[in-house]
């Protein structure tokens, strides 16, 4: 393979590496879904394990956890018994899958436990003294002020993933080079 063409792979493959770290999945995970994203064909656990020089086991963990996150899929090979894996192409459904199962469900987490915090502030609020009860309104206000920012958190979590359309990177690519 081509010097440059060999560079272009190596470098994307390590930055979606680092991306992956970056949103708390593993540098492993982004490696593997590099490599596959940018095969033109299916490949095997023994391949990935050989081009990333990593344990077979280590790439079937991480495969697993990417078919779970939807970025890859198993691919049958005719006349083959072993496993091939191909890559998610459509980047938007990645962006869906992910922020449908692990975002929402923090952002959950966090309405949550502020309707707690408030519950809590509210209830206490007749045995607080006088300074306590500033304290309280100040942290009530806090409080008021991240609910709010959560849920519009949540209606545009709700909005990229509930949408059935995939945004048309082709047509974003064509503008820009346009």
């Amino acid at each position: 393979m081509h010097n440059s063409l060999t560079a272009v792979s190596n470098s994307t493959v390590a930055g979606l590496g680092r991306l992956a770290r970056f949103f708390g999945f593993s540098d492993v995970m982004g490696r593997l879904y590099g490599t596959l994203l940018l095969s033109p064909d299916p490949l095997s656990l023994d391949d990935l394990a050989d081009g990333l020089e990593i344990s077979k086991g280590s790439v079937s963990m991480n495969m697993r956890a990417l078919e779970r996150w939807g970025m890859a899929k198993e691919v049958w090979m005719r006349g083959e018994r072993k496993k091939y894996y191909a890559a998610e192409s459509d980047l938007w459904q990645v962006i869906r899958n992910v922020l449908g199962s692990r975002e929402q469900r923090e952002v959950q987490v966090a309405l949550q436990v502020l309707s707690e915090s408030v519950e809590k502030l509210k209830e206490a609020e007749a045995e607080l003294t006088p300074e306590e009860q500033e304290l309280s309104r100040y942290y009530l206000d806090r409080v008021v002020d991240l609910q709010a920012f959560f849920k519009v958190a949540q209606m545009a979590l709700e909005t990229v993933v509930g949408s059935g359309e995939s945004l048309d990177f082709d047509a974003v690519t064509r503008i820009e080079i346009e």
